[in-house]
């Protein structure tokens, strides 16, 4: 199986599939060591094809919850969450994918480990659009935590500055994922540096 790539992941959350492959390439360029999709719009089939766009070839994929969409793209993992199978029942059903698991506390994070994740989302780290109302922001402690459970940790949830993208590897975090700062190769490209 291939490595899970430390560095910035970026996340596309509620893209039409006609910008996949200009995001993708334009975030690759930028320096991101991979990239995951979240929630596309429009069509399975849509999104399948513009995911494994030959501009995309070789880089290092994923998709949020839809273990069907990652392998049929041929993206190397699938990020269990709250709308998929669990962990357990992804690794026994596709086999070929890594499978990690988005993760919000130390319990779940614990749990999603002794199912047999292979990598850690864990999140929010900081305030984030994505989570107002929903969940507060987890801290620089809990990630350090977190971190402690033997797999790669991937934090996430309002990284927006290099300050905030060291301090979570200081914490211990493998790689540091971004969905605001995807779409911006400028702002990416900075944090990539850090």
């Amino acid at each position: 199986m291939n490595a899970i790539p430390a560095g910035v992941w970026c996340v596309f959350s509620d893209a039409a599939p006609a910008q996949l492959p200009a995001l993708g390439v334009a975030a690759l360029r930028a320096g991101a060591s991979a990239m995951t999709l979240r929630r596309p719009i429009r069509g399975d089939g849509a999104a399948v094809q513009a995911w494994r766009a030959p501009e995309l070839a070789g880089a290092w994929r994923a998709v949020h919850a839809r273990a069907d969409l990652a392998a049929a793209s041929g993206s190397q993992a699938v990020i269990a969450g709250v709308r998929s199978l669990p962990v357990a029942a992804l690794r026994r059903a596709f086999p070929r994918l890594l499978v990690g698991a988005s993760v919000h506390d130390e319990v779940e994070a614990a749990a999603a480990v002794s199912d047999g994740a292979h990598f850690l989302l864990f999140g929010p780290i900081w305030s984030t659009p994505e989570k107002h109302g929903v969940l507060l922001p987890r801290g620089i402690p809990a990630l350090s935590r977190v971190c402690a459970v033997g797999v790669p940790v991937i934090a996430i949830g309002g990284i927006l500055k290099s300050e905030q993208l060291l301090a979570a590897r200081a914490a211990g975090a493998h790689a540091c994922a971004v969905l605001r700062a995807a779409s911006d190769p400028a702002a990416l490209a900075k944090l990539v540096s850090a």
